[in-house]
């Protein structure tokens, strides 16, 4: 197994050490911020980032965490994925009369028990950064944190996944954004001085960086005329306006395409198992609640 430390050229932090309490452990460390700064040599396009983001305006944008934007991926897989073992078994069906229906009987529950999942279990809330106070807002676990920006935690690491016995299949990277005590703002009080929160992880490092660097370009200047066209399906809303800027034809197929396969723009606006931000940020925003 090839160890090596990370891309970037960040100072190394042992911030994790300092928990009282983590479900994983992760190597190599980096501090991005304080201060938040860019990964040298890193894209900051806001280009393929619709996945990682719930909203974004010129005073606040919403940052899906690493949970929230693997769920909005779930049923995307599943129904492709039921969508080749369907066309799979209507293919062999022509010559084994039965083989589309033990496919169904097969896989079906596996899709079902998605579909269960994303009905029952509550969305969960973004991170929420405030470009005009400069703050950022962090719900875990019914506390919630208002962190100043330039006090802001956040470290880059990774660890190794594991197949089999001892067969080593890839690197996984984490960014982590650190809670601390003092910044508590509301809901039940922190249980621990120290807490972490995952905001993004995957298979790919500069993914990671690129994600990051534009967080950091969109508080320092805002939002830029690409981001209304790379980040057009960010959610629900301005999915909707983005349709109506195209002809009929296109809209339909859009619309199927997105029903079959990203169904969580749709789903995520109607589904009544949300948590939401409490009444003192909402004092703040208002009511806005995005997944």
């Amino acid at each position: 197994m090839k160890d090596s430390p990370l891309k970037c050229d960040f100072p190394e932090t042992d911030l994790e050490q300092l928990l009282e309490k983590k479900l994983y452990r992760t190597h190599g460390a980096r501090l991005a911020s304080p201060p938040p700064r860019k990964v040298t040599g890193v894209s900051d396009s806001s280009e393929k980032m619709e996945h990682s983001f719930a909203y974004i305006g010129e005073r606040f944008m919403d940052v899906r965490t690493a949970f929230l934007s693997l769920r909005s991926g779930l049923p995307a897989i599943i129904n492709l994925f039921m969508f080749i073992v369907l066309v799979l078994g209507w293919i062999i069906s022509l010559f084994y009369s039965k083989a589309l229906l033990a496919m169904l009987v097969a896989f079906g529950p596996v899709w079902v028990a998605v579909y269960l999942f994303e009905i029952f279990f509550p969305l969960t809330l973004p991170v929420r950064i405030d470009r005009k106070e400069g703050f950022v807002y962090v719900g875990h676990r019914g506390t919630f944190y208002r962190i100043p920006w330039d006090e802001l935690e956040v470290t880059f690491s990774y660890n190794w996944q594991y197949l089999g016995s001892g067969v080593v299949w890839e690197r996984q990277y984490y960014a982590h954004l650190f809670m601390r005590e003092r910044h508590y703002f509301c809901g039940k009080r922190p249980k621990m001085p120290l807490q972490r929160k995952k905001i993004s992880s995957g298979f790919k490092e500069e993914d990671m960086y690129r994600k990051w660097n534009f967080i950091v370009r969109y508080f320092n200047e805002g939002v830029i005329e690409e981001d209304a066209d790379n980040l057009a399906w960010i959610n629900y809303n301005s999915y909707k306006e983005d349709l109506k800027k195209k002809p009929l034809g296109i809209s339909i197929i859009e619309c199927v395409g997105v029903v079959l396969f990203i169904p969580s723009i749709i789903w995520w606006n109607f589904t009544p198992f949300k948590y939401k931000w409490p009444k003192e940020i909402e004092e703040v925003f208002g009511k806005a609640n995005n997944y």
